[in-house]
């Protein structure tokens, strides 16, 4: 087996790697997003749950409309959420699929190197038992 089919599989194999890092980066980046509106989701709930006191008159008309306007962006931030996490779905398979390969690509690396170092000691012994031989044959005569 030539040495630079091995050398191309190692390539191979740095170039997967690299691109699973690119993609869990996506990932956590999502993720982070993901967090991020969780807990703007959270404080506009506790400022909606901390508003005045809704009982005054004179604050109704004000207190409706906060009202309104956070359900709406919390309504808005759930929907992020939502494709974020349809997003995060389709990075994870990708990313399953991306290590997939390269433990493939590793698998068939390793294989290889393995068939080299058989015929490579196969040689070696060979060479040896014809050395032996060769002695053996000079010894007798």
């Amino acid at each position: 087996m030539k040495p630079k089919r091995g050398d191309g599989l190692a390539v191979l194999s740095r170039l997967k790697r690299y691109e699973m890092e690119n993609v869990a980066q996506e990932m956590a980046e999502v993720n982070r997003a993901l967090s991020q509106i969780e807990t703007e989701r959270q404080d506009l709930m506790t400022q909606l749950n901390d508003r005045g006191d809704p009982d005054a008159v004179e604050a109704t008309r004000v207190v409706s409309a906060f009202i309104r306007n956070v359900s709406e962006t919390i309504h808005g931030k759930e929907a992020e959420a939502e494709r974020l996490r349809a997003d995060s779905a389709g990075i994870h398979d990708r990313l399953n699929g991306l290590f997939a390969e390269a433990k493939r690509i590793d698998l068939i690396r390793r294989r290889r190197a393995e068939a080299r170092q058989q015929a490579l000691n196969a040689a070696e012994t060979a060479a040896q038992a014809e050395g032996f031989l060769s002695i053996w044959l000079e010894d007798r005569r």
